[in-house]
């Protein structure tokens, strides 16, 4: 598992966990997380218990992983936050957008900037939103 640790720009300053310890930014991920050799792991974000991050995978900075998600093979999150229990299918990447409870989203789909989705929103294979 890479960690690399950012410089919050100045967007939002705490002192202690999960987001920064002494004024830097830090990948807080449970201690019952799974993150799998090879996967990415971006500060400032946070990843919950439960949770499996696959090889190949990539959490970007200031993402957000809810309890029980699955994050597939060579899948990114990106600025995103992703409530409990979805899972992001493999090469499909969520930018800048919410996703609610239970969301699942097929292989090589691709969510950009701004979309929100409620809970249980299915976005199958290969769409763009």
């Amino acid at each position: 598992m890479q960690v690399h640790r950012d410089i919050m720009d100045g967007r939002y300053v705490h002192k202690s966990l999960p987001f920064g310890t002494n004024g830097h930014p830090v990948a807080w991920v449970s201690p019952h997380a799974r993150i799998e050799d090879g996967a990415s792991i971006d500060a400032p974000c946070f990843i919950d218990e439960g949770t499996v991050v696959k090889a190949g995978a990539r959490i970007g900075p200031y993402s957000v992983v809810g309890r029980q998600c699955h994050i597939e093979e060579h899948a990114v999150v990106d600025r995103a936050i992703i409530w409990a229990n979805s899972r992001i299918s493999q090469d499909a990447t969520v930018r800048q957008s919410i996703l609610g409870r239970q969301t699942h989203i097929g292989r090589s789909a691709a969510i950009d900037s701004g979309v929100i989705l409620g809970d249980k929103s299915v976005v199958t294979d290969y769409s763009k939103l």
